[in-house]
Formats: C-alpha cells, structure tokens, sequence
C-alpha cells in the first residue's frame, strides 16, 4: 500500500528531476538552545519545545546539531566552544535560541536557566552575551544564520533596576539591533526593541512558522522570513512583527530546489545505457505509470516503442481482486462537472464550485495537490457548502485502500479557525454503499482508511456537516491525496 503523493515524487526523482541538492562536502553545523525551566525567575513553556523540534529539522536538513535544552551557564559555554570549533570547518553555521533575553546599555545577552543577576558587575558572569555567539559564528563558515527567539521581557528588569544607577545603566525591552560582518543573517522573532510572544500552542508563534515553511524546496532565506513574517503578524494581530538583517553575499536555501530537465531541444545528449537503464525500472515496475513516463523522458529511445506496447497492455489490464467472490459496480463514475482540473498521474480534480480569487489568492481544485497547505480549495456556495463535492477521477479501475486530508484552511490558526472546516463527509466510490464519515476538527493531516480495499475509477466526498468558521461560512480543503492499495 502506499500514498499517492510518494508515487509521484518517486517518479519525478527518479525520471525526471535532477537535484540541486548542496556539495556532498558542504558542511553544515548548528547551535541549538531552548531555556524553559528557569530557576531564579519565570519559566517559560515553549522554548524547550521550540528547540527540539528544530533540532529535528536542522538534522533532516543535513545540519551537524550541538546544543540541547534547559542549559544552565556552564554547558551553555561547552556547547558554544564544540559549536565554535566546528564552525572553523563549516559552510553553513547557524544558531537558534528561545528562551529569555535582555538588553543592557545596547548590548544582548541570553539568559542560562540557573542565571540571577541584581547588580550590573553580575551580568557577565551570569549570562552570555550574543556577541560571545557571534565571534564564534563567524570563525570560518561562509554562511552565517542567527534565529533569535528571545524578545521576551527582561526576567530580571526589577532587581536590576533597583541596584544600578538608571542615569549610567540603560535597560531595554527584548533585544537590540546586532553587529555582524559579512556574509550573515540575523532574523529576530519581532522587531528590535520589542517584545515577543511565547505563544499558547507548542511552539512559539515565530518558531511554528519557521518550523511550517524552512524546508521549502528552493525557497531563498528572504522568501522564507516573509512567508514566516506574514503569517506570525497574522496569528497575532499585528501585534509580533519577526525582523530580519542580511550581509549575505550570495543565495541561501534550506532545501534544495527539484528542477525539469530541459526540453529535449536543448537537453544534452543521453546515452543508450541511461535510457537502457531507465527502461529496466519501468519494466519493474511494471505499471502503466512507469511506462507512461518512460515515454515521456524518452519518446525517441529505442526502446520507446517497446514501452508504448507494453503501457497499452498496462493500462488496459484489469486490477486483482482480494477476494474470489465478483465485484459489482454498484455506481458509475459522476459526470466531469463544476471546475476540473488534471493532476499528476492521470487524476482528475473536480470541484462543484469555486470561491471567485480575493486579492490574488485562488481556490481551485489544483490547491488540493499543490504540496502546499498555505493554499486551499474553497467552495463558493451560500451558506455551509452543504451538498457540495469533490470527485478525483483516476482514469481506469484502482484499488483504493481510503484517502488522505487536510481539512480546513490550514495556512495558520487565525485563519484555519476564521473558515469553515468539514465534519461530515458521505464517500462514494463505484463499489458498495456509500459510507458517512466525521472528521475531527483538528489541524494538519488526517487519514481515513476503508474496512478494506475497494475496485474503483472514482473517489467522491460529499459535503454533509461543517465545522462552522468564526469569521467566514466558506468550507476549504487545503489537501486531498487518494490512498492507492495497488
């Protein structure tokens, strides 16, 4: 068994796309930190949080990651020395902290979770400064990235108050503009001289939009803070505004971008023993898929004529059955109505109807298969979307084990929460009963699974309950995949 968006990418890796993935010898290091469980002042819920979720990013992302959580002075300091020494022989550097910090007299400083300080003579033993962080950022890494989660209020602005003299000592909100040399970015979780939210989910507002958009394939490190930026202000009113400086001397991304080759007119040569190659696995394969795209790859091989046969013979050839027992239609396939649009693999989407755009934002039936929850199908329908549908045509006979769904808009929670999300559903497929299904109205990806597979050309969902918006009655999707069991 196995998900149709797998299908797709490993036919695209392995026909089609060359990647422009990093130097097998780039080196990519890291520093980690998230302080929650403060000793001498306010604990905070996130950062641990924040960190090991993007301590698990950074590692799928090929970082090398030093660090760890609730740390008090003296770890902080090792992890910053192995972290330092490891940069001198890095491309990529990067630091990540969420926890406490303060600004006195313009300089910032991070916060250890045993760290007290009354007096101002205390504040370098206490704490660490950000410029500590960046001297050794900067020891020998080309590319140097600083993602401060930090703006919260300063834990110890009474005590120190109190103990200095307010006319020499000058004690800020959140962090202060940094100094770096070139070739680094610094991206703060709101402005400078402002302070920042801890949030009231599991991650911070500026960590989960992080988290949401910095595996992007191909997306520059500017783009990434805007989308992040964006939808930070969204979540929370405007209020948390996530900045950024640059030096950068060249173009970064996270992820690498999957291109196309070229057309065929400006593609160099390919060798016989490449298109030998690429017609063994599609024999092994054996699908009309596999052959389908051979022939596109390759439409003047010699073997492209051997695979035209061989895809006719696939595609025409009817599905197994698990069971000895016939299989009868019970229904055949809707008409192709409403808006449709054709995606990968031969699978047709098909929406009743559409929501016209709204200041360039579009929501058609393609916003189910784009990757991308950001983007979502929305009915135009008065009222609830009630009797409304979605039908994804498959163009022959398949053995559908259920479907996979995003429900909602899921861009981020003010918006997921202002639309509305389906709770009812009734599924037709051209094999038994129609069957009702509640969905929970939770964020993020939801699986529903048949009792067993079922023989079909067709998957429609219905729409029979919602979960009402608190701002707009438009029901939205953001994702839709077919769950394929052949």
């Amino acid at each position: 068994m196995f998900r149709f968006p797998i299908v797709l990418a490993m036919a695209l890796i392995a026909l089609f796309a060359t990647n422009n993935a990093p130097m097998a010898d780039e080196r990519r290091v890291a520093l980690v930190v998230g302080n929650s469980a403060y000793e001498q002042t306010t604990p905070l819920r996130n950062p641990k949080n924040d960190a090991e979720a993007m301590t698990a990013r950074l590692e799928k992302l090929g970082f090398e990651v030093f660090g760890g959580t609730d740390l008090d002075r003296r770890r902080l300091v090792e992890s910053l020395i192995r972290f330092g020494r490891a940069a001198e022989q890095a491309d990529v550097a990067l630091f990540f902290y969420a926890g406490h910090g303060l600004q006195v007299n313009g300089q910032n400083y991070l916060v250890p979770v045993d760290a007290m300080v009354e007096f101002e003579a205390e504040i370098d033993i206490s704490l660490v400064s950000l410029s500590q962080i960046m001297q050794q950022l900067e020891r020998g890494s080309r590319t140097n990235l600083v993602f401060l989660d930090a703006c919260r209020d300063n834990p110890f602005a009474k005590e120190m108050a109190r103990s200095m003299n307010r006319a020499a000592v000058s004690l800020s909100k959140g962090l202060g503009r940094v100094q770096s040399g070139s070739g680094t970015f610094i991206a703060f979780a709101t402005q400078p001289d402002a302070v920042a939210s801890d949030g009231s989910g599991a991650n911070s507002p500026f960590t989960s939009a992080l988290l949401r958009h910095i595996d992007k394939p191909g997306q520059s490190i500017s783009d990434l803070m805007i989308e992040v930026r964006n939808e930070v202000m969204a979540e929370t009113g405007g209020k948390q505004v996530p900045w950024d400086s640059s030096s950068l001397t060249g173009r970064f991304s996270f992820a690498p971008a999957l291109e196309l080759a070229a057309a065929p007119s400006s593609a160099p040569a390919v060798s016989a023993s490449m298109e030998k190659e690429a017609y063994e696995q599609a024999v092994e394969v054996g699908s009309c898929g596999a052959y389908e795209a051979f022939q596109r790859r390759f439409p003047d091989s010699f073997y492209a004529e051997l695979a035209r046969e061989r895809a006719v013979a696939a595609c025409a050839a009817p599905q197994a059955v698990a069971s000895a027992e016939p299989v009868v239609a019970v229904r055949s396939a809707p008409a192709r109505s409403g808006v449709c649009q054709p995606g990968p693999f031969s699978v047709t989407y098909c929406a009743s109807s559409v929501l016209k755009s709204q200041k360039g934002n579009f929501y058609e039936p393609d916003k189910m298969f784009d990757g991308n929850r950001d983007t979502a199908w929305v009915e135009a329908e008065e009222g609830d979307g009630i009797g409304e549908t979605v039908t994804l045509h498959f163009g022959r006979q398949r053995k559908l084990a259920g479907f996979e769904i995003i429900n909602g808009y899921d861009k981020n929670q003010t918006i997921w929460s202002a639309n509305s999300r389906i709770r009812e559903l009734e599924v037709a497929t051209a094999t038994g009963p129609s069957l009702e299904v509640t969905l929970q109205d939770v964020r993020g990806a939801r699986r529903v699974d048949f009792d067993k597979p079922v023989d079909t050309n067709f998957l429609e969902l219905t729409i029979r309950g919602v979960y009402r918006g608190a701002k707009y009655r438009d029901t939205a999707v953001s994702e839709l995949y077919p769950v394929f069991a052949d």
